[in-house]
């Protein structure tokens, strides 16, 4: 698991008072062991990590736990959003030679497929690239938020052709645009929920 270096530096002062659980330790050591000059520079800071720029407060059990938690869904959210992106991606660019030429499968059959994913994999790259430098988890229901957002463009998509306004998935064959409409539904209902409760509790 890759960790930033401000997470690292919100566990030591658990790690240098010896009140660490086995998984921060084991964070911080694997941190360690891919950034020597960092450790030398930790170790060198006398315990009040004046040289790393942070006050050494000791953690207890409760904080420590929280800031693992919180690390690990950092990083989680990161990867996640950049695994979907690069799969989106990649689909995109899959194909197949046909007549000693390229056809790319995604748009071969309708071009309104190849959009789709094309929209996905822009949409989960810009989400990768905003999280990507976050020390806070982003909270759940602005995942929500955005997705119902996506889907609820994506349904709205539309072209003028002959002076009439066509929505684009809801052409000969409107399975598409229903999909999405009820998923824009389902995710707009989710966001609304978890807004509500993070309200709740003072977030």
């Amino acid at each position: 698991m890759k960790v930033e270096r401000e997470v690292i530096i919100d566990l030591l002062p658990a790690y240098f008072s010896g009140e660490a659980s086995a998984a921060t330790r084991t964070l911080v050591e694997e941190y360690f062991r891919q950034d020597p000059d960092f450790e030398k520079k930790a170790r060198g800071a006398d315990l009040s990590m004046e040289g790393l720029k942070v006050p050494f407060t000791p953690l207890d059990d409760a904080r420590e736990k929280l800031a693992l938690e919180r690390a690990r869904q950092v990083v989680q959210t990161r990867s996640a959003f950049f695994w979907l992106a690069l799969c989106y991606t990649l689909m995109l660019a899959i194909f197949r030679m046909h007549d000693g030429k390229i056809v790319f499968i995604m748009w071969e059959t309708s071009p309104v497929l190849g959009m789709t994913f094309g929209a996905l994999a822009v949409f989960f790259w810009m989400f990768f690239l905003r999280v990507r430098r976050r020390r806070e988890p982003l909270p759940t229901y602005t995942t929500f938020f955005w997705l119902a957002v996506f889907y609820t463009v994506l349904s709205l998509l539309f072209k003028v052709q002959d002076g009439k306004i066509k929505f684009m998935f809801f052409g000969a064959d409107p399975t598409a645009g229903f999909v999405f409409v009820c998923l824009a539904g389902i995710l707009w209902g989710v966001f609304g929920y978890h807004r509500w409760k993070a309200r709740e509790s003072g977030q």
